[in-house]
């Protein structure tokens, strides 16, 4: 009785210590993540290349990985491995060649006079496709000191996005296409490299002229079905800051890629304001930026409005004033807040916007406010004045919190509904898309002739507006339907802090 007992005893015992050393062995997971691995559709295999002699911090950055990975093969119903891998300096030129393509090189560690080289990379291979992973963003160097704490921790809070964003792009057949639309005095290549950069991870992102028609041979006109055609390849068309109006065939041929399930992403300056015209004569005339498009966008359900909104709570401008230079709170550059209650808005940063403009809703179609002034907002409407009395005058007075981007989801009926050309979709049942009153939150600023400032940087204030890249982002993945990426960033990487 009592060896039964005994045996009983040291089972249990077992047991315990099994479970007490997976569970405080193995991370917590998010609830997306495990969603991801649990639906693998077939055998994936990740190389872990931060491997070999490593600086003491790297090896915990390193230990830290090998947790993940292995509970990330516990919930994977057998279809994940994974090794480390070390690479050798006699390796062959194929894999010489497949890391430069991958964009996989080595930096310099320098740990006690001694110098490590590490590839702090990893490679997710599913099928026929291989995507590269960075596991520590320590790239703007050649050499670098060992990691210091605040370092190793971003690197471990950032691993498991980083690796199920990896594995759910990895899956993907074929990345989807996107488009910056050209043709109206869109932002060109220049004004948005960064937002591009960090678009192309996700999509295959292209420019695409809405003006440059194929010719119908037999009509010898423009070919606009072929035109619309060609920009229903694209999922998501993004519309930046346009500057010259919209000729009733741009809006045709707009208007039915959405009634063919297009989604439109869609930044138009409500006024032609900007510090241009308020450099020489420090005032100017709000006027009106006659793009033609309020009546087309009443259509589907919101309009931008011609007006300039004034916020307290906003950016601090250099300007001259009383023969000195002197930092203001320049309220026509409002610093912004998105709706926390929408998975869009689910970030932690702000948005610095330039010369916004308020939104109306105008039918009842589904609508969700996405990011909106502060309760200390007034407006100005076109046929002001912008000058520098409202440094001497502030207002006192003020109106209510206003829209500045606005999500419309659900049927969209076609502005040319009343058209009678047999080609014509009327109606679709379902799709989406954003507006927003500030072309320039999308925009980069640059010197020529190539280098480039991070979205959302501020000059005056060196500092950078994360918001305007993470909200853009978080746009974009929810007009392409990919709504659980959008769920890991805000609850792993871009909130690790809260």
């Amino acid at each position: 009785m009592k060896k039964n007992a005994l045996i009983i005893f040291l089972f249990f015992s077992l047991l315990f210590s099994f479970i007490y050393f997976n569970k405080k062995n193995n991370r917590n997971l998010k609830e997306e993540t495990i969603k991801i691995l649990t639906n693998l559709e077939d055998k994936v295999y990740i190389n872990v290349y931060m491997n070999g002699n490593l600086p003491p911090n790297f090896q915990l950055l390193q230990n830290e990985v090998n947790k993940l990975l292995n509970t990330f093969k516990s919930y994977s119903n057998k279809e994940l491995d994974f090794e480390f891998v070390s690479i050798s300096e006699d390796k062959n030129q194929v894999k010489k060649n497949l890391f430069s393509s991958q964009n996989i090189y080595p930096i310099w560690v320098k740990n006690k006079e001694i110098f490590h080289k590490i590839y702090p990379y990893a490679t997710v291979n599913f099928r026929d496709n291989s995507i590269p992973l960075l596991i520590h963003n320590c790239l703007f160097y050649d050499t670098i000191d060992e990691l210091n704490e605040n370092q190793l921790m971003q690197s471990i809070n950032n691993l498991e996005y980083n690796f199920i964003e990896s594995l759910y792009l990895v899956q993907q057949n074929e990345k989807k296409k996107i488009a910056f639309l050209q043709g109206n005095g869109q932002l060109d290549s220049t004004n948005t490299w960064d937002i591009r950069n960090t678009l192309s991870k996700f999509y295959n992102v292209e420019f695409f002229d809405l003006r440059s028609f194929e010719m119908n041979k037999i009509l010898n006109k423009p070919d606009i079905w072929k035109q619309i055609d060609r920009l229903k390849e694209y999922k998501c068309i993004i519309i930046a800051k346009p500057t010259k109006p919209f000729f009733d065939i741009d809006k045709l041929i707009i208007d039915q890629y959405i009634m063919s399930g297009g989604r439109i992403f869609l930044l138009v300056d409500g006024t032609t304001a900007n510090m241009n015209n308020f450099k020489e004569s420090l005032e100017f005339i709000i006027e009106e930026n006659n793009l033609d498009l309020s009546e087309f966008l009443s259509n589907y359900g919101a309009k931008i409005n011609k007006d300039l909104i004034l916020d307290k709570n906003c950016a601090k401008s250099p300007i001259l004033y009383e023969n000195e230079i002197a930092y203001f709170d320049w309220q026509y550059k409002p610093i912004l807040s998105t709706n926390k209650n929408h998975i869009i808005g689910e970030i932690k940063d702000t948005l610095l916007t330039d010369f916004v403009s308020s939104i109306t809703v105008t039918n009842n179609n589904k609508s969700s406010i996405l990011m909106s002034s502060s309760e200390k907002t007034n407006v100005k409407k076109c046929g002001e004045k912008v000058s520098l009395e409202i440094i001497k005058k502030s207002p006192v007075e003020f109106v209510n919190p206003l829209p500045t981007a606005v999500l419309l989801e659900g049927s969209f009926n076609s502005y040319y509904s009343k058209n009678t050309h047999k080609k014509l979709k009327e109606k679709i049942g379902k799709n989406k898309m954003i507006l927003v009153s500030d072309g320039d939150i999308i925009a980069n600023l640059h010197n020529p002739p190539n280098f480039y400032y991070p979205l959302g940087y501020y000059h005056f204030g060196r500092n950078i507006f994360d918001g305007n890249t993470n909200f853009i982002l978080n746009s974009i993945l929810y007009l392409c339907d990919d709504e659980i990426l959008i769920e890991l960033l805000n609850k792993t990487k871009l909130n690790e802090n809260k």
